[in-house]
């Protein structure tokens, strides 16, 4: 498996993209050349309510054109610098084997741009999307796949999925998949919100809304926890802040990632700072 050649399918989406002259058939053409052929990694048969679902986690919109994008990547190649880092991981890590998705990212949505870089992905069972722009650069692809594929490899180490994953082991997956960032591309490569708060954090945080709720299973029951809310006043990447500093104050400068991969989140816990 490995990279599947969006490519070709971006080559298609845009021919007819441009041909199309409503609002509403440039919707049909990226739910027929998009989103159908995604379908099946999701195990639906709604897509309609799959194409929100992408367009809200990144996927481009339908009115936007990918010509740039589809320009300087016949440049950049962005499948090979995936496929190549994919494999090693695969082989380092002894992962399971994916499909992978390369798609242009929602140009509109200033939250990803400002965030995240210009760059998200997606983490199924047996698959990655990755949404990404014409600006991503080499070592931010790299960056990506090797937090998106961590994710996937300790999902089945712990046998875990979107339903029985606690937030406790959410918080520790994200801390993990930073820590092998750190491992493979060095600390410059992470995230920025693995150093968000470093100034300002407050204890009171972590026992105000991450400790009453460590248990609580199934990650659309704690995604405010995890993201952050404005309207709960719970602080931005609040989760995955906290799982980096969790697992950088749980091991040391002689752990690896394949030693970590197997441990149980209870253990980072109680190893960590925050078991007070």
């Amino acid at each position: 498996m490995g990279v599947v050649r969006t490519d070709k399918w971006l080559f298609h989406y845009k021919k007819k993209w441009n041909e199309a002259k409503t609002m509403e058939e440039k919707f049909e053409c990226q739910r027929d050349l998009i989103i159908e052929p995604l379908s099946p990694i999701f195990s639906t048969k709604d897509l309609l309510g799959l194409h929100h679902y992408l367009i809200q986690m990144g996927l481009f919109l339908p009115d936007q054109s990918i010509q740039v994008e589809y320009e300087k990547w016949n440049e950049t190649l962005p499948w090979f610098t995936i496929q190549k880092q994919f494999l090693k991981l695969k082989e380092k890590w002894d992962g399971p084997d994916v499909k992978i998705y390369i798609l242009p990212m929602n140009q509109q949505n200033h939250f990803l741009k400002d965030e995240l870089g210009g760059k998200t992905g997606l983490s199924l069972e047996k698959a990655i999307i990755l949404f990404i722009d014409s600006t991503t650069n080499e070592k931010d692809l790299l960056a990506l796949i090797t937090h998106e594929y961590h994710h996937i490899c300790r999902l089945q180490s712990m046998k875990e999925n979107e339903e029985t994953v606690t937030l406790l082991e959410s918080i520790v997956m994200e801390g993990l998949a930073e820590f092998a960032v750190k491992e493979e591309l060095g600390v410059e490569s992470c995230a920025s919100w693995t150093h968000r708060y470093d100034h300002v954090w407050s204890d009171e945080w972590f026992n105000r809304w991450i400790r009453p709720n460590l248990q609580t299973k199934g990650r659309k029951n704690y995604l405010h926890v995890l993201y952050g809310s404005t309207e709960q006043k719970i602080p931005l990447w609040l989760g995955y802040y906290t799982g980096y500093k969790l697992i950088q104050s749980a091991t040391n400068e002689l752990d690896n990632t394949v030693q970590l991969l197997p441990v149980k989140a209870d253990t980072f816990l109680k190893k960590s700072r925050f078991n007070i």
